[in-house]
């Protein structure tokens, strides 16, 4: 009696601590990449748009996140190219997954350039050290992103 209920208790322990689960994760699919920045579509309605951060030691990517319910990938795509025919003085700001995200235009020899910068906060100049920034990118470069 004492041996099968030492093997019954040995079991149902065993078998307590050995379940393992996979978790099914959802495909992801890269959309478009040029150096150091790249956009990926995961599922059906998702995308993260990753960047390397210049102002990091090393390869640190910081990503935004965003769903595509209302056909938010092309207006944020119309949106980042009209900032390249009007070049606004001022970053233009917009919040995704928690994060501030700055679209910092200027102009360069008659060619327009686009930085993103990234913060947790509402003013990049309040959290300078916190901010997460792109190398320059050109609108050839965010058509090849957006595969447009």
């Amino acid at each position: 009696m004492r041996k099968a209920l030492l093997l019954l208790l040995l079991v149902v322990s065993g078998s307590v601590y050995s379940q393992i689960e996979f978790i099914e994760t959802s495909q992801s699919e890269v959309v478009g990449k040029i150096s150091y920045v790249y956009l990926e579509k995961v599922g059906e309605n998702d995308y993260n748009f990753f960047f390397k951060n210049i102002n990091a030691i090393g390869h640190e990517y910081v990503s935004f996140s965003f769903k595509n319910l209302d056909n938010d990938l092309d207006k944020l795509y119309n949106g980042i190219m009209g900032g390249f025919q009007t070049v606004p003085r001022d970053p233009l700001k917009m919040k995704a997954n928690g994060q501030i995200v700055w679209l910092k235009y200027s102009r360069e020899d008659g060619e327009a350039f686009l930085q993103i910068q990234m913060t947790s906060g509402d003013n990049p100049v309040d959290v300078e050290e916190n901010v997460k920034v792109s190398r320059l990118l050109t609108a050839e470069d965010i058509t090849k992103l957006f595969k447009k």
